[in-house]
């Protein structure tokens, strides 16, 4: 008999796993616990205070291209049905996330007041409000497990394993209708979203015929809008219909629907005038503008009306359009800065010449004025004369409406210490220390579903920790570190555990010299050792 080999086909060679996709993750998964910290002026300082958009919209759209490679290649290669199968797994693991993560955070809310180790007259299981899971135990129980009771704190993953869900549905319209059916299905459901939310809040107003015929429409679309609790007519604060057009805007990316725009620098200067023409109208201390004595001087009314108008338009729950434009400006200039591939994360950035001896005395004698605005809690505690002396002799912005100051303080105070550090100093900040820092942010965006679900908690945590040491600069540093390094443990604790370290073939032994004697010794049977 002969026999004739047959060709086989190779499977398809993984495609790695994309630099930029990681580290961005892992960035959020950092903002997100500072977010979610009770407390934490660092929160002041995050993205999200200076623009429309912030971290949800990194991790909804990461996870959008992560989706991609890790479901959508099952699609193509081994047919909607397998395809379909994954996606249900892991929904199944999101959704018992989910259910983990609000028991283990109740749980420990309730601890603190149960045996009396919070604040005096605090109550930690109103913040966030799982009050219900304690009083109306059975209600609460039915809606947690249907997704009917999504508190504040606990609606990310609810949103996303609604969104996983829709991914079947999106690969099926694409076998039969391409990119252009996808498209058409994302952007309808998203404008329904808008309108159902729009006829929510707006509903009840007078307008004009447009507005009637939004709300009309929006009415009858009200299904879109999900209960979040089953004893009121609260809606889930993240709704998956509207942020699904950032989820299938990665997953596009990531399947090779949509190709990336090209670096130029039209693009890089029109994403940058967004960015920076919405922010007075993001700033979280625009309100002060509007009800303090730069009102006139600075047009803080203008900027508040104007913001009011364009409200829906930047809705944080429905995606606004403005949101959704925000952080394609954002998300496109940060992949031009890291380059092709994302090349920067792996060779660091070239060190930007000090600023010109004029610009460093004048960056140094603002920092000196503003000193006294920006440590205003600091010197409230430590210098309480000094405190009054200002706020009663020196015509500026007093107390809670310091933020301007404090960003013309912080970026006086960067241009002075990037002069200071000299060239090697400046060359280790945006090389080697950068990166150094690069694998272990890629660690932790990895590993995001596990490290999420630890920063719920560890947030509330670190809050109850704020509240027994105290709040000013240095409490509130270490508590913030120790939270990040939290959330790196568990990134590469979990790593390893997916590993199976166990499965691999155990080290071959190592070979020692040992002396006759000693040999002897451990050869003897127990009964005859020498005393």
């Amino acid at each position: 008999m002969s026999t004739t080999s047959q060709p086989v086909s190779a499977a398809p060679a993984k495609k790695p796993r994309d630099l930029r996709l990681d580290f961005f993750r892992g960035i959020a998964m950092f903002i997100i616990l500072l977010a979610h910290t009770p407390g934490n002026t660092w929160t002041l300082w995050i993205p999200a205070r200076f623009g429309f958009s912030d971290a949800t919209e990194i991790f909804v759209f990461c996870s959008g291209m992560a989706s991609a490679m890790a479901f959508g290649v099952l699609f193509v290669n081994r047919g909607w049905l397998m395809g379909g199968a994954r996606v249900v797994f892991r929904v199944w693991q999101v959704y018992w996330a989910h259910i983990g993560i609000f028991l283990v955070t109740a749980l420990l809310l309730f601890s603190i007041d149960h045996y009396g180790i919070g604040l005096e007259g605090k109550r930690y299981v109103t913040a966030p409000y799982v009050v219900p899971f304690f009083e109306r135990t059975g209600e609460a129980i039915i809606g947690l497990l249907t997704l009917t009771y999504v508190p504040g704190l606990f609606d990310i993953l609810p949103m996303y394993l609604v969104i996983l869900m829709m991914i079947p549905v999106v690969m099926l319209l694409y076998r039969h209708g391409g990119r252009e059916a996808v498209a058409a299905f994302v952007v309808i459901l998203w404008v329904a979203t808008n309108l159902a939310f729009y006829a929510r809040q707006y509903g009840g107003e007078e307008g004009s015929a447009l507005h009637g015929a939004a709300v009309w429409l929006g009415q009858h679309l009200a299904f879109l809008n999900l209960p979040s609790n089953p004893w009121g007519e609260g809606t889930w604060f993240f709704n998956p219909f509207g942020w699904q057009l950032v989820f299938f805007t990665g997953f596009a990316f990531g399947m090779g629907w949509l190709r990336p725009p090209p670096v130029t620098r039209a693009l890089v200067i029109a994403a940058l005038a967004f960015v920076i023409l919405t922010l007075p109208f993001a700033w979280h201390n625009l309100y002060a503008w509007k009800t303090g004595y730069l009102e006139e001087a600075w047009g803080g009314a203008f900027l508040w009306d104007t913001r009011e108008a364009i409200d829906p338009l930047r809705w944080k729950t429905a995606q606004g359009l403005f949101r959704f434009v925000h952080f394609l400006s954002l998300a496109y200039l940060f992949w031009a800065a890291v380059g092709p591939g994302g090349e920067k994360l792996r060779t660091g950035f070239r060190p930007i010449a000090p600023a010109r001896a004029g610009v460093v005395i004048a960056c140094a004698l603002i920092a000196v004025l503003t000193v006294p605005y920006a440590y205003v809690d600091e010197i409230k505690a430590l210098w309480p004369a000094l405190d009054r002396f200002f706020l009663e002799n020196v015509p500026i912005v007093p107390g809670k409406r310091i933020g301007v100051l404090q960003l013309t303080h912080l970026a006086a105070l960067v241009v002075l210490v990037w002069a200071a550090i000299g060239e090697r100093g400046r060359r280790w900040v945006v090389k080697d220390a950068f990166l150094a820092a690069v694998p272990v942010i890629r660690k932790v965006g990895t590993q995001s579903l596990a490290v999420f679900m630890v920063s719920i908690p560890l947030a509330r945590f670190d809050g109850w920790l704020l509240d027994m040491v105290g709040r000013d600069v240095w409490t509130r540093a270490a508590v913030n570190l120790f939270g990040f390094a939290v959330l790196i443990i568990v990134a590469y604790a979990v790593s390893w555990f997916k590993r199976q370290p166990w499965r691999q073939p155990a080290p071959a032994p190592r070979t020692s010299r040992v002396s006759d004697t000693e040999r002897n010794r451990v050869a003897q049977p127990a009964g005859r050792v020498a005393s």
